[in-house]
C-alpha cells in the first residue's frame, strides 16, 4: 500500500518548533521503519525534510513536497492527494485534508489533546482549532488518542464514536546519557512551551513563597522556547521580590544534551499545567529519576499515576507544600526517583508505533 503522511510539521527548521507533534512524527517514521516492510510512505510537506531526517526514516518512506502553503490542506494536499491515490493518510497534526471523494483514503487520525476545548480563552486561534478537530473526528475511519483522558473528552466534547477510538501512549525520546550532575546550586526545572496552557505564573508565585521560606540558595530554571509566550510571565516577574528573581534562570531553549543534564540534576520537574492531553515532558525527566511534581488536570494522574505529587492546577501554596516536601525530605525524593523511572518504562514509542501499524494493516487489500 502508499501511505500518505501528513509530514508538514518535519520541514520546520526553527527549533522552537520541532517539539510536540514533530516529535511524535520522528519517532512515529523511525518506528514504522522497523515494523513495516513492505508499504511505502509518501511524506507531504510544504518544505524539504532536512536529508539526514529523512534518511533516518528508511527507503521506503519519500517526501513530497506540496506548494504553496495558502491553502495547504483544503486545495494543495487535496489535489496531490487525489494524484497520488494513498491507501491510508496519517493525519499527524490533527488536521485532516479535504478529500475528493473519488480519491479519498482511509483516514487515521491523531487526537493529541483538546486544551483549547475546555481552555478557548488560552488559545488566539481556538475556534480553529476547535473546527479543525471537529472535521477531523467526523472524516476519520479511525482515531487514536494519546490517553484515556482525551480519549473521554471527544466522547463529551465532541460526541465521538468511542469505538472507533483507539488510545496509544506516546514515548520517551532517547536523550544523551548523563555521566554526571551539574555543578551548580540545587534547582527544580521547567521545561517545555512558555504557554498559557503551562500555568508558569502559578509556579513563580509557589517558587516565591519556596525562597522567602528556605535559608538555602535554590533556584529556579525555565527550559523552552518562546514561540508562544505567556504576557502574564513578565506581569509576575516584575511583581516578584528581588531576593526571588536573583534565583530564576531562563535557558531558553537547550540541546538534548543539556536537557539530559537538566533533567537528571533538578530536585524536581514541576509544571501545574492547566491540561495536557499527555505530557511528554514529565515522562522524559521521570526517565532520568527525576521526582515530578504535576497538577490534577488533564491526563497527568494517568501518566504520572503515584510516580508524582499532583497538585489543584492554579492553588499555588499547595504546590509551595509540595516542592518543599520534595527539597527536605530525602526519602520522599528517593521513593519518587525509584517510582519515576518504573513509571516512565510503561511509555515507548515501539509501543505506540504498534498501535498505529495494526490500524494501518487493517486497510491491506
Amino acid at each position: 500500500m502508499i501511505i500518505g503522511v501528513d509530514a508538514g510539521c518535519l520541514g520546520l527548521t526553527d527549533k522552537r518548533l520541532q517539539v510536540g507533534v514533530y516529535q511524535v512524527a520522528v519517532n512515529l517514521l523511525q518506528q514504522l521503519r522497523d515494523l513495516d516492510k513492505k508499504n511505502n510512505y509518501y511524506l507531504y510537506s510544504f518544505a524539504p525534510i532536512e536529508k539526514e531526517l529523512l534518511s533516518s526514516f528508511g527507503p521506503r518512506m519519500k517526501n513530497v513536497i506540496v506548494k504553496p502553503t495558502s491553502g495547504w490542506m483544503k486545495i494543495w494536499l487535496p489535489l496531490r492527494l487525489a494524484k497520488d491515490k494513498p491507501d491510508v493518510f496519517l493525519a499527524l497534526s490533527q488536521v485532516a485534508p479535504m478529500l475528493f471523494s473519488f480519491s479519498s483514503p482511509k483516514v487515521v487520525g491523531l487526537i493529541h489533546d483538546v486544551a483549547f476545548k475546555k481552555y478557548p480563552a488560552l488559545y488566539p486561534t481556538s475556534s480553529k482549532h476547535d473546527s479543525e478537530t471537529n472535521y477531523l473526528i467526523k472524516r476519520a475511519d479511525k482515531l487514536v488518542t494519546v490517553s484515556e483522558k482525551t480519549k473521554e473528552d471527544l466522547v463529551t466534547l465532541y460526541s465521538a464514536n468511542k469505538e472507533k477510538i483507539d488510545v496509544a501512549y506516546e514515548g520517551v525520546r532517547n536523550l544523551p546519557k548523563v555521566k554526571k550532575k551539574l555543578d551548580v546550586r540545587p534547582f527544580f526545572l521547567f521545561a517545555g512551551a512558555l504557554k498559557k496552557q503551562k500555568n508558569i505564573p502559578t509556579f513563580l508565585r509557589a517558587f516565591s513563597l519556596f525562597v522567602q521560606n528556605t535559608k538555602d540558595d535554590v533556584d529556579l530554571r525555565i527550559v523552552g522556547g518562546d514561540k508562544w509566550l505567556d504576557d502574564e510571565i513578565a506581569t509576575i516577574l516584575q511583581q516578584l521580590d528581588p531576593k526571588t528573581l536573583e534565583h530564576i534562570i531562563f535557558e531558553r531553549f537547550v540541546d538534548d544534551k543539556r536537557l539530559a543534564e537538566l533533567y537528571s540534576s533538578a530536585i524536581a520537574f514541576v509544571s501545574p499545567s492547566l491540561y495536557e492531553g499527555f505530557g511528554l515532558p514529565f515522562i522524559e525527566a521521570m526517565s532520568f529519576g527525576c521526582p515530578v511534581i504535576g497538577s490534577t488536570a488533564g491526563a497527568l494522574p494517568e501518566v504520572i499515576g503515584e510516580a508524582g505529587l499532583l497538585v489543584s492546577p492554579l492553588d499555588y501554596e499547595k504546590l509551595y507544600d509540595s516542592m518543599g516536601a520534595v527539597y527536605t525530605d530525602k526519602t520522599l525524593r528517593g521513593n519518587l526517583a525509584k517510582k519515576a523511572r518504573l513509571q516512565a518504562r510503561k511509555f515507548t514509542w515501539d509501543r505506540f508505533a504498534k498501535t498505529i501499524f495494526s490500524i494501518i494493516s487493517e486497510y491491506e487489500r
